[in-house]
């Protein structure tokens, strides 16, 4: 359900892996989120669709208790989810959410957001990222992409209020990004590294001149979001 394939792929990628920036700059804007005051601490935080647990360290830091659910039984897998990704658990059970590069690999994302909205308890928070511009990746399926209005509007849709948006890419990065992805294939295998090297290299000088500014062209979307309402009509 990732960009990333494990643990240290996303934490610490390789300067020649094709998504090092984006691997970079989304761990470090989830970050930002978990130590930012508007989240404040908890017992229990979910990761609905945990993968490898990545991100397991840094949640545990403000959460007393992390449990991991996806799709399939693992050694990574605290909960198994339903085939709709229904939460085996009652209602009110967390106080965090975090859902990371799920939502577009998801059938329904309304009904994926208020599950994750009903497993909330009040006024508890949504940590979600997820593709703006991206190629094709399915896992096993890839069915959605995002401007940053309309993940906003699906959130509200699910009783979700935004409260920090953060951008992962700005436009020519995206261009960058996308080139590279698209002529990768195409040279000798040799060849490969030295490519990918050079093009996220440049991706990484652009994004050092506006590390915190927010494209409406982002490759990725990460939002801190609040849980603001409590009866919604059912799926």
């Amino acid at each position: 359900m990732s960009i990333g394939r494990d643990r240290g792929d996303r934490l610490h990628p390789a300067r020649t892996d094709r998504a090092r920036w984006v691997l970079l700059l989304l761990a470090k804007r989830l970050a930002a989120i978990v130590k930012s005051e508007l989240l404040p601490p908890g017992r229990r935080v979910l990761d609905y669709g945990c993968g490898g647990k990545p991100y397991r360290s840094l949640l545990s830091a403000k959460f007393a208790e992390y449990v991991g659910a996806d799709l399939s039984q693992s050694d990574d897998t605290d909960l198994v989810l339903g085939g709709n990704g229904d939460i085996p658990v009652v209602d009110e059970s967390f106080d965090c959410v975090l859902s990371s590069q799920v939502l577009e690999h998801v059938e329904d994302p309304l009904r994926y957001l208020r599950e994750a909205h009903r497993v909330l308890r009040q006024e508890g928070h949504l940590i979600i990222s997820t593709h703006g511009i991206w190629r094709y990746h399915p896992d096993p399926l890839d069915y959605w992409r995002w401007t940053l209005d309309g993940l906003e509007y699906e959130l509200h849709r699910a009783g979700f209020r935004a409260m920090i948006v953060h951008g992962v890419l700005r436009s020519e990065s995206c261009a960058l990004q996308l080139w590279q992805d698209a002529t990768f294939e195409r040279l000798p295998r040799w060849l490969r590294p030295i490519y990918t090297g050079l093009i996220q290299g440049l991706i990484g000088l652009i994004e050092s001149r506006h590390p915190d500014e927010v494209s409406m062209n982002a490759s990725v979307y990460v939002i801190l979001a609040r849980k603001t309402r409590a009866g919604l009509p059912p799926v």
